[in-house]
């Protein structure tokens, strides 16, 4: 049975909201930002300010330059957190299959729920309807037989469409299109390509051998090649299944690379204690704690070390900053940030710990469990990580399209 996999991604999310809480933003050009009195970069531009080519990851200066009348408005990552959850609450009540991809995405394997493309786009058009309802924010919706193809059948309706490609229309999609409409190929390996290939569209792409593809690009080579053929088996992975697994984690990706430590810090403990939830949740202790960094020119490492059992936020995060600043290349930038535990366990006997403080947090963690069980893990959370109204350690500069909670 072919897949049917449908792709729902909010349109200029972190503005959209801003504009919604503040109706008067509402037709203006807006751009959110880390801290729109310094030096940062634009997480998220409107529709209006996109007219003017303002867009993602572009410095304050140039934005304003670009567009004079951009009103800069301060990131509220802990609201948009709270409306992504909420989305994915809306998503299951139309799947039982949905995977939380960025906090602005989510995907669903409608195979089982509607009988063939012409059903999902009608489903399509209802769940639009109900995130306008609900939200009173409007999204596009990607339909297609995996979830690279339903990406970007949702880039190509941007904003507020819905498109559908089908099996037979795949290749007459794919080959006019430039590379760089593939997810996972950005301006440099575009860059590259054009130099090495004279490569510009994906059809030219699909006519280099893999071995050429392997023996510039590496590992990444086979990845140009199935990509630019339309092939993607990844399943659409639920919570449950996660939590299935022998480990558990969480990662983001940024729109805009960063090598800002404070920004990265903070990214590190909102993972982290987004880790040691789903741990105590699921009622398991880790016994290993592992980083994954990715950087501009995508290599990724994994770096990781054995602790002693534990599902606490200080630990885990205290444990993935020192992992960081042990394999963190000088000089270079980062695009993804991961943490993930291993050698889960139950059954740990407390009383074994005579620490008072790893007693104490773990009162004032079940406390808070308690509490995001009740309204959501958004509602309740450190002083120190409010990532709200002021700048902090925290409150990224660069927080552009955050991705993964995977």
């Amino acid at each position: 049975m072919k897949r049917i996999i449908m792709h729902i991604d909010m349109d200029a999310f972190f503005a959209s909201i801003e504009q919604n809480r503040k109706p008067w933003l509402m037709g203006k050009p807006v751009g959110v930002t880390g801290n729109p009195d310094g030096r940062s970069v634009v997480a998220t531009a409107s529709y209006e300010a996109r007219k003017f080519g303002v867009k993602s990851g572009m410095p304050i200066g140039t934005a304003r330059k670009l567009c004079p009348e951009i009103i800069l408005v301060h990131t509220d990552f802990e609201e948009y957190v709270k409306v992504s959850n909420e989305l994915v609450k809306l998503s299951s009540l139309f799947s039982p299959v949905i995977e939380q991809f960025s906090i602005d995405e989510v995907f669903m394997d409608l195979t089982y729920v509607t009988r063939d493309f012409d059903e999902a786009l009608e489903l399509g058009n209802i769940i639009k309807r109900s995130v306008k309802e609900h939200f009173n924010l409007t999204c596009t919706i990607g339909i297609s037989v995996n979830k690279l193809l339903a990406k970007l059948a949702s880039k190509l309706a941007k904003p507020d469409g819905l498109k559908a490609i089908r099996e037979n229309e795949i290749q007459c999609v794919l080959d006019l299109l430039p590379v760089r409409k593939l997810t996972g190929i950005g301006s440099k390996t575009e860059l590259v390509l054009n130099e090495k290939f004279k490569v510009k569209t994906i059809g030219q792409l699909q006519g280099i051998p893999l071995y050429e593809l392997i023996s510039v690009f590496h590992t990444y080579g086979k990845f140009l090649y199935n990509v630019s053929r339309g092939i993607d088996n990844s399943e659409v992975i639920t919570e449950i299944d996660r939590e299935d697994a022998k480990s558990i984690g969480n990662s983001i990706t940024f729109d805009s690379d960063t090598d800002d430590f404070d920004f990265i810090k903070g990214v590190l403990r909102f993972l982290s204690g987004k880790v040691a939830d789903r741990l105590r949740n699921a009622n398991f202790y880790c016994r290993s704690v592992t980083i994954t960094i990715r950087y501009s020119n995508f290599n990724t490492i994994n770096h990781g070390k054995s602790i002693s059992p534990t599902n606490l936020d200080s630990m885990v995060f205290k444990t993935s900053t020192e992992l960081f600043e042990e394999s963190f290349r000088e000089g270079s930038k980062v695009r993804l940030l991961g943490v993930s535990v291993r050698g889960l366990t139950r059954g740990i006997d407390l009383s074994l710990y005579d620490d008072k403080s790893f007693k104490k947090e773990g009162k004032v963690l079940l406390a808070m469990d308690n509490i995001r069980k009740r309204f959501g893990f958004d509602k309740i959370n450190y002083g120190s990580t409010k990532l709200s109204n002021k700048p902090s350690s925290v409150n990224p500069p660069h927080c552009a399209n955050v991705k993964g909670l995977s």
